[in-house]
C-alpha cells in the first residue's frame, strides 16, 4: 500500500482517529461490498487540516478522492490515495440576515442548516434529487431546488476549494480583497470558477461557500390536483408558474409520487392506490391576501384542465415533504436501489420525452408504468427539470444489468432529441462528451492541467482520461 508510508504523517495532522485503513473501515461510504481496499481515510476538521493533507499527498503523489455522495460507487475502493471526507468541516461561519446569505463549511447538511435558518427568520431552498447531505456540495453539484420555480440558479454566491498542491481557490469577488469579505450577491466570476460545478472534484475540492437563503413568508398553502393523464397535469403547472401564482410547483406520476411520500413498501403501495395517474402539487406562500387571491386563481385554471382537487391529507403530506431536502437514496427501501435518468427542456416536449423514458424501459422489460417520473418547473416555467426513476434490485444481477442497459438506451434517445443532459459522469458522461465540440474538451483538459499538473484530485471521475 503506497499511502501506508504517510499514515502516520496525515495521523499528525488530523489526530490518530480520523485516519482509517481497511475494507472493514472504509465499506460504509460504498454502495456494494467491498472486501478490500487500498484508500486510506482522512477526515479533517477544517480548512488548514485539509491543505495540510493535500500538501502532503501532492509530495507523494498519491491521488485525492473526496466523498462526493451519500455512497459512492463500489469502484472506486480499488484504487490507491486518500478519500477525503469533509463531514467534520460542519461550521456555520455566519448567517447574514440582512442579505439573506449563509456562509457555511462542505460538512453542513441540509438538516443542520434547516434547524439554524428560522432562529433568524429564513428559509433554505432543499433539493428534489440530492444524493449527498451536505448543502454545499449540493448547491455545487446544481441539484435541482424545489423553489426554482421562483429563485433561479445559481443559489450559490461564493466558494473556496484546496487544490492538490494544498493551495486554495478563491471564487468571485472574494478574489478581489485579502480578507475575502467581498460578498457581492450574484456574483460568479471568474469564469474559470464555474467548471468546479458538478465536475466531480477533478479541479479541486470546495470546502466552504456562501449559499442564499430566503424571508419566511406569512401564509403558506398546498394544493393537489389529480389527472388521469401527463399532458393537461403539466399545462396546469405551466400556466400557474407563468402567472407566478405559486412558490414549488411538482408534476408527478403515481409511482414517483408514492415512493416520495411513503416510508415503506407496503405504504408506497397502499398510498399508490389512492392516487390519480398523475398529480400537479402547487405551494403558495407569501401575505396571506395574496396567497388567498392566488389560490383563487389557481383554481380557477385547475378547474378549466379537467383537473380533480385532491383531499387534506393528501396536501398535508406533500407540505411537509415540500420542506425537506429530498434524497434519491431515501427511495432506496422500495427495492435496495434507484437510478434516476435527469434532464432539462421545455414544457412543451417534457411529456413526450418522459413517454420515449418509458418506451426505453419497456424495450429492455421493465414495466412502463413502474418508471417513478416527475416534472419541475425552472424561473417560472422558462424551462423544466424531468426525472425518471427505475426502482431495483441491486443484488440481482439480471435486474442491475438491466437499469444500467435502460439508463444508457434512456440518455442516448434523450441525446438523439436534442434534451439537456446536465452533470454528466462516467459512462453517461461519455455519451454527451462525445457530441460536443472537442474545443470544450480541450478546454476541461487545459484547466485541469493548470490546477491539477500531477492529475491526483478526483482522477477520471468525471471523464475517462481526465
Amino acid at each position: 500500500m503506497a499511502a501506508a508510508g504517510i499514515v502516520q504523517e496525515l495521523a499528525g495532522f488530523v489526530g490518530k482517529e480520523n485516519v482509517k485503513t481497511g475494507a472493514s473501515a472504509l465499506a460504509g461510504y460504498f454502495d456494494g461490498k467491498v472486501t478490500d481496499t487500498s484508500l486510506v481515510l482522512v477526515r479533517p476538521a477544517d480548512e488548514y487540516e485539509l491543505a495540510e493533507v493535500a500538501d502532503a499527498a501532492n509530495a507523494a503523489k498519491l491521488p485525492m478522492y473526496s466523498v462526493r455522495r451519500e455512497k459512492m460507487e463500489a469502484s472506486l475502493a480499488s484504487r490507491e490515495g486518500l478519500l477525503l471526507d469533509l463531514s467534520r468541516m460542519d461550521g456555520i461561519k455566519e448567517m447574514d440576515r440582512r442579505n439573506l446569505m449563509a456562509h457555511i463549511f462542505a460538512g453542513v447538511t441540509y438538516e443542520k442548516l434547516q434547524k439554524e435558518c428560522p432562529k433568524h427568520d429564513c428559509k433554505l431552498l432543499t433539493p428534489a434529487n440530492a444524493t449527498s447531505r451536505s448543502v454545499l456540495r449540493s448547491y455545487l453539484d446544481r441539484d435541482i431546488l424545489n423553489g426554482n420555480a421562483v429563485y433561479r440558479f445559481p443559489n450559490l454566491s461564493i466558494f473556496h476549494a484546496i487544490l492538490s498542491d494544498g493551495r486554495i481557490w478563491v471564487s468571485g469577488s472574494q478574489q478581489m480583497t485579502a480578507e475575502g469579505i467581498a460578498d457581492f450577491r450574484e456574483d460568479q466570476g471568474p469564469q474559470f470558477s464555474l467548471f468546479f460545478g458538478a465536475s466531480e472534484d477533478i479541479f479541486g475540492i470546495p470546502y466552504y461557500g456562501i449559499v442564499y437563503v430566503y424571508p419566511l413568508r406569512e401564509k403558506r398553502r398546498v394544493l393537489l390536483f389529480g389527472f388521469d393523464s401527463p399532458e393537461p397535469a403539466a399545462q396546469l403547472a405551466y400556466k400557474v408558474n407563468r402567472d407566478e401564482h405559486c412558490f414549488e410547483s411538482i408534476t408527478a406520476n403515481s409511482r414517483y409520487l408514492s415512493v416520495l411520500l411513503g416510508k415503506s413498501a407496503d405504504a408506497a403501495e397502499s398510498l399508490r392506490e389512492r392516487l390519480p395517474a398523475w398529480v400537479t402539487a402547487i405551494s403558495i406562500e407569501h401575505r396571506t391576501e395574496l396567497v388567498d387571491l392566488w389560490e383563487k386563481y389557481v383554481r380557477e385554471d385547475a378547474d378549466a384542465a379537467g383537473a380533480k382537487l385532491l383531499d387534506d391529507e393528501l396536501s398535508e403530506m406533500m407540505d411537509k415533504k415540500f420542506q425537506e431536502p429530498w434524497y434519491i437514496f431515501d427511495r432506496d427501501y422500495l427495492k435496495g436501489r434507484t437510478s434516476s435518468i435527469q434532464h432539462y427542456d421545455f414544457y412543451s416536449r417534457a411529456t413526450g420525452l418522459l413517454a420515449g423514458v418509458r418506451d426505453a424501459a419497456e424495450s429492455k422489460g421493465y414495466a412502463a408504468a413502474e418508471v417513478g417520473q416527475v416534472i419541475i418547473p425552472v424561473y417560472f416555467g422558462g424551462s423544466c427539470y424531468c426525472e425518471s426513476d427505475l426502482y431495483f434490485d441491486p443484488t440481482g444481477e439480471e435486474e442491475a444489468s438491466r437499469a444500467a442497459d435502460i439508463r444508457l438506451a434512456a440518455y442516448t434517445r434523450l441525446l438523439d432529441e436534442s434534451s439537456f443532459i446536465d452533470r454528466p459522469s462516467g459512462e453517461v458522461a461519455r455519451l454527451v462528451y462525445d457530441r460536443v465540440n472537442e474545443g470544450y474538451i480541450k478546454v476541461l483538459k487545459t484547466f485541469k492541467n493548470i490546477v491539477d499538473p500531477a492529475g491526483l484530485m478526483n482522477p477520471e471521475q468525471l471523464l475517462e482520461g481526465v
